[in-house]
């Protein structure tokens, strides 16, 4: 089954712990830092859109787009005010006009598994992109996914179903498989995803190459570089002039 399908319903509960608050004052802060007045964010990959209704109370048109019509129906309970969602795939779409600010977090990037969806996505960004437009996106690190998740097995119980969550990476494809095994009194569901991780030095000329420019890349979501134990690197990019 496609990834985020059956998962969809528990999603909040196992990631429960994040804090989503703080992460947003921080996508927040980068919007403001590069942009005079910003007005219209989109979101890719926005699963059960948790962002979007802090983008909306302060007064934002938010637009959230995801591939999983499983996590848009969850998502759809907080499209209310200035939040709307749609269905997308990152790798071809396009919007009617051009947004302030585009971001994708949560390692949505890492599901494209090769330079080639990864180039059309980069693509399909810049053509909703105008000038002063900025695109934040992060990559998980190698170090996050040997440290927390190889060999790991990660269970949870949700309202009578039991979830297990094993993940063994590749080192050589650099492919990270995780199964996803759902079991109720009466059945037992599975799902298969797949990420492949990035190197900084292989992100840097696909970026150029799509007519982007890196402004900034950081890591964990503050303004210091990344270093050797850094979970998350965040590039932060706007339209290159041609």
């Amino acid at each position: 089954m496609k990834p985020y399908h059956y998962i969809a319903p528990y999603y909040d509960y196992m990631l429960k712990h994040v804090d989503y608050t703080s992460w947003y004052y921080f996508l927040r802060m980068i919007m403001c830092k590069y942009i005079p007045n910003p007005r219209t964010v989109l979101e890719l990959g926005c699963g059960t859109g948790k962002f979007g209704p802090k983008f909306s109370m302060d007064d934002y048109e938010i637009y959230g787009m995801d591939k999983s019509l499983e996590m848009l129906k969850i998502a759809k309970c907080r499209a209310y005010k200035n939040y709307h969602i749609f269905c997308g795939d990152i790798t071809n779409f396009a919007l009617s006009q051009t947004i302030d600010f585009i971001f994708s977090v949560h390692d949505t990037f890492n599901y494209l598994l090769d330079y080639i969806d990864f180039k059309n996505a980069l693509q399909c960004v810049r053509r909703c992109m105008h000038n002063e437009s900025i695109f934040l996106f992060d990559l998980t690190t190698e170090y996050n996914i040997v440290k927390y998740f190889h060999n790991k097995l990660l269970t949870f119980t949700i309202k009578g179903t039991t979830i297990q969550w094993y993940n063994e990476y590749d080192a050589n494809s650099k492919i990270l498989y995780s199964k996803l095994t759902l079991r109720s009194y009466t059945d037992t569901w599975y799902e298969e995803h797949l990420q492949r991780l990035y190197t900084v030095d292989e992100v840097l000329p696909m970026i150029e190459q799509c007519g982007l420019k890196i402004i900034d890349i950081v890591g964990d979501y503050n303004l210091k570089p990344p270093h050797e134990e850094t979970i998350m690197i965040n590039f932060i990019t706007k339209r290159a002039l041609q």
